[in-house]
C-alpha cells in the first residue's frame, strides 16, 4: 500500500475507459444469487449427510442389541450338548 490513492485516482482519469459499466449491476446481482444458491445447496447436502449419519447410528445400535449372539467357546456345556459326539460314548456305558 505504498501508492497514494490520489495518484491512482488521477491516473485513472487520464486513461480512457475500455469498457462501459452499463449492465454491471445485473451481473453482480446474478453472481450474488448464484452464490446464495450454492450456499443453500451445501447446507442442504450437509443436512442430508447428518440425517443419514443419525439414521445409520440409530439402526446400527438397535440392530446390535437385537442381533442374536453367537454361542461362546464353551458351547459343549450348554443345553444343546446332547448333540455332541461325546454323548455316544456315554450311551455305551
Amino acid at each position: 500500500m505504498a501508492r497514494n490513492l490520489d495518484d491512482l485516482l488521477a491516473g485513472s482519469t487520464a486513461t480512457p475507459l475500455g469498457r462501459s459499466l452499463d449492465g454491471l449491476e445485473p451481473l453482480v446481482w446474478s453472481r450474488v444469487d448464484a452464490l446464495r444458491g450454492e450456499r443453500f445447496a451445501s447446507q442442504l447436502r450437509l443436512g442430508a449427510v447428518a440425517m443419514a449419519l443419525v439414521t445409520g447410528l440409530t439402526a446400527g445400535g438397535v440392530g446390535a442389541i437385537a442381533a442374536p449372539r453367537p454361542p461362546g467357546e464353551m458351547a459343549i456345556f450348554t443345553v444343546d450338548a446332547g448333540l455332541s459326539p461325546l454323548v455316544r460314548l456315554e450311551a455305551g456305558r
